[in-house]
């Protein structure tokens, strides 16, 4: 089956990105999920960040889509970023996603995650 990755940008106080990965080993991870039988990769994405992550997915707003290529494989991966929220609601899912070892972090803090992706590729749609 095809993998997919996804992560959701949330811009800081600041105006700076941090983009929701997953902590294991001291080691940062893009969010991946397969591509489900008779769903499109958004779909099959989407399913994950509502199913799996507890997050209401009518609150995302797809910012951009890339194709990676992570181990010589290619992979969509979709850029979503939340919608209008009360700062209460992003804390209280970020708190949420804490708890399930998901944290978001800025660009530099995921130096080791970016060096493993290869962001030549174009989007492919199926």
């Amino acid at each position: 089956m095809k993998q997919i990755a996804g992560t959701i940008m949330l811009i800081d106080r600041a105006g700076a990105p941090k983009f929701l990965v997953n902590k294991a080993a001291n080691q940062y991870h893009l969010i991946m999920t397969e591509q489900k039988t008779a769903l499109t990769p958004l779909a099959s994405v989407l399913g994950l960040f509502k199913n799996q992550l507890g997050i209401d997915v009518t609150d995302l707003r797809l910012d951009e889509l890339s194709n990676v290529v992570i181990q010589d494989k290619n992979i969509s991966l979709f850029i979503f970023e939340w919608g209008t929220l009360a700062t209460t609601q992003v804390s209280e899912n970020i708190v949420a996603l804490q708890a399930h070892g998901y944290t978001f972090e800025h660009p530099k803090e995921l130096r080791s995650l970016l060096k493993q992706i290869d962001m030549s590729g174009v989007p492919h749609f199926n």
